[in-house]
């Protein structure tokens, strides 16, 4: 914006009014208690009027959103990452216990894409329980047979 002469005009506030400009102005990057006051009534206008609210609001409403999706971000993240770290010791303790050939490997992962998708966007252990497909094939530790 061009910097245009500036006039001194005399105003009252009240002081609790000044007080809110004298703590605030630096929080909003201003220069002077001045600038301050000047970009609060440009504010206040293009608020009023309909037509320049959006350019006004657009950017402040901007700001907004992206300060609480940017904090849910960091919240979903951190919450999938303990659930990984949970996750990978369930199946490093799983991958002890049992040890799967790549082939029977590959069918489960087959058949868990499947599942997932069968059953749609809320996979729980009881809709698997309730329904579950059958397995066409025997893991060793369970037959008690060896390879």
């Amino acid at each position: 914006m061009e910097e245009q002469k500036k006039k001194k005009h005399a105003f009252w506030l009240s002081p609790e009014c000044k007080r809110k400009i004298e703590q605030l102005y630096q929080q909003d990057n201003c220069k002077s208690q001045s600038e301050f006051v000047e970009t609060a009534v440009r504010f206040y206008a293009g608020y009023l009027g309909a037509k320049d609210a959006s350019e006004y609001l657009a950017p402040v409403l901007s700001q907004v959103l992206h300060g609480i999706l940017d904090s849910f971000a960091a919240h979903v993240n951190r919450n999938l990452f303990r659930l990984s770290v949970e996750e990978a010791k369930t199946w490093n303790i799983i991958a002890g216990m049992f040890r799967v050939s790549a082939e029977q490997l590959q069918n489960v992962h087959g058949k868990a894409v499947g599942e997932v998708k069968r059953i749609g966007d809320k996979l729980t252990y009881e809709k698997i329980y309730e329904d579950p497909l059958p397995l066409e094939y025997s893991l060793d530790i369970f037959t008690g047979e060896d390879e």
